[in-house]
C-alpha cells in the first residue's frame, strides 16, 4: 500500500474512533473521571504509605474518604449557591434591574432613541429575565440527586483503581516493551499529577482573589463568581474569559461603568499574574505541547465531551502525544505539535 493509501486508512480509522468516542461518551467519561481522580489521589495514598507507614488498604481508605468529603462538599456548596441565587433574585435584585431599565430609558430619551430601544426591550424582563433564571436554578437543584449518584459511581470505580494500583504497576513493568517507552509513560503520569496539583492550587487562588474582588465592588453573588473562576480556570485560555463574562455583565446591569471597568481590570490582573506568571513558574512547558495545539485541543475535546472534555483537554492530549511518539507511522504528528524550543531543555521526570 502506498503512502497515500496508508494516510487515507489512518484518517478513516481516526474518524471511526472519534465517532465511537462520541457515541460512548457517557461510559467513557465515567471511566476517565475515575482514572484521573485516581491519578491525582494516588499521590495522597503514596504519602500515607511512605511517610506515615500506613498499610496500603488503610492509605486507600483514608484517600477515598477524603475524596468523598471533597466531592460531596462541592455538591452541597452548589446546592447552597443555587438556593441563595433564587432567594436573591426574588428579592431586591429585580427592583434594581427595573431602576436600571428606567435610567437607560431616560438616557436614551435625551438622544431620541428610547422608542427604538423599547422596540427591542419592552420591559426589564426582556433585558434580564429573572423568572427564567429562577426556573433554571430550580432545575439545577432538582438535578443534585442525579449528580450525586454519578459522583458515587466515579468514586467507587476510583476506589478499585487505587486499591489495585500496585498490581497495575507491577504488571506494567512486566510488559515486553522497551524501557524507554515505560519510562515515558511513567513520566507522563507524573507530569499529569503535577499539572493537576498545581492547577488546583492556582485555581483555588484565582477563585479566592475573584471572590474578594467582587466583595469589594459589592457585586451580587460574589462567592458564586469565585467558585466559577476556580472551576473554569482548569480550562486553558478560554475558561478565564468565560468566568469573567457573567460577573462583568451583572455589574454593568446593576452598577456603573466605572465598577464594570474596575472589575474587568481586576479579572485581567488576577488571570495575568497567576496564568502568565505563577503557573508557568512552577509548571514550565514540561509537556512540550505548542500553545496553539492546547487551544485546539480544548475546542476539540469540548466538542466531543462537553465541559468535562474541556477540563481534561491537556491531560488527554499529553497521553495521545505520548502514544504518537511511540508509533512508527504517526510519530511525525507528535513532532509537528511539539514545542521544540521548550521540550529540548526540560529535565526528565524520575519514575517511581
Amino acid at each position: 500500500m502506498g503512502e497515500g493509501g496508508r494516510f487515507l486508512l489512518v484518517a478513516a480509522a481516526a474518524v471511526i474512533v472519534v465517532a465511537g468516542l462520541k457515541a460512548a461518551a457517557s461510559v467513557i467519561m465515567l471511566v476517565l473521571m475515575a482514572g484521573f481522580l485516581a491519578i491525582v489521589s494516588y499521590a495522597v495514598t503514596d504519602i500515607l504509605r511512605r511517610y506515615l507507614r500506613c498499610p496500603h488498604w488503610l492509605a486507600v481508605t483514608i484517600t477515598v474518604l477524603f475524596d468523598f468529603g471533597v466531592v460531596f462538599g462541592i455538591i452541597a456548596l452548589l446546592n447552597y449557591l443555587a438556593r441563595d441565587m433564587m432567594d436573591t433574585l426574588q428579592g431586591d435584585v429585580s427592583d434594581r434591574i427595573s431602576e436600571k431599565y428606567d435610567l437607560i430609558m431616560a438616557w436614551m430619551a435625551e438622544f431620541g432613541l428610547d422608542e427604538h430601544f423599547r422596540a427591542i426591550y419592552r420591559s426589564p424582563q426582556d433585558l434580564f429575565d429573572v423568572r427564567q433564571i429562577v426556573s433554571l436554578t430550580q432545575q439545577l437543584t432538582g438535578q443534585i440527586v442525579s449528580i450525586m449518584s454519578t459522583c458515587g459511581l466515579v468514586l467507587i470505580l476510583m476506589t478499585f483503581f487505587l486499591g489495585e494500583a500496585p498490581l497495575f504497576l507491577k504488571n506494567f513493568r512486566r510488559l515486553p516493551t522497551g524501557e524507554r517507552g515505560k519510562n515515558d509513560f511513567l513520566n507522563a503520569i507524573q507530569g499529569i499529577q503535577r499539572y493537576l496539583f498545581i492547577k488546583t492550587v492556582s485555581s483555588t487562588l484565582t477563585g479566592l482573589l475573584v471572590w474578594l474582588l467582587c466583595i469589594c465592588l459589592h457585586v451580587p453573588f460574589a462567592f458564586l463568581w469565585g467558585v466559577l473562576a476556580l472551576v473554569l480556570n482548569y480550562i486553558p485560555t478560554i475558561g478565564s474569559i468565560v468566568a469573567a463574562i457573567p460577573a462583568i455583565a451583572l455589574t454593568l446591569l446593576l452598577g456603573s461603568w466605572g465598577d464594570a471597568i474596575i472589575l474587568t481590570l481586576g479579572y485581567l490582573g488576577i488571570n495575568g499574574i497567576i496564568g502568565n506568571g505563577i503557573e508557568p513558574l512552577f509548571l514550565g512547558k514540561q509537556f512540550g505541547i505548542a500553545t496553539s495545539v492546547v487551544l485546539l485541543s480544548v475546542l476539540f475535546w469540548g466538542w466531543l465531551w462537553g465541559p468535562f472534555g474541556m477540563l481534561m483537554a491537556v491531560p488527554l492530549t499529553v497521553l495521545i502525544k505520548l502514544a504518537l511518539e511511540n508509533s512508527r507511522d504517526l510519530s511525525w504528528v507528535a513532532l509537528i505539535i511539539d514545542d521544540k524550543r521548550q521540550s529540548d531543555s526540560r529535565p526528565p521526570l524520575k519514575p517511581h
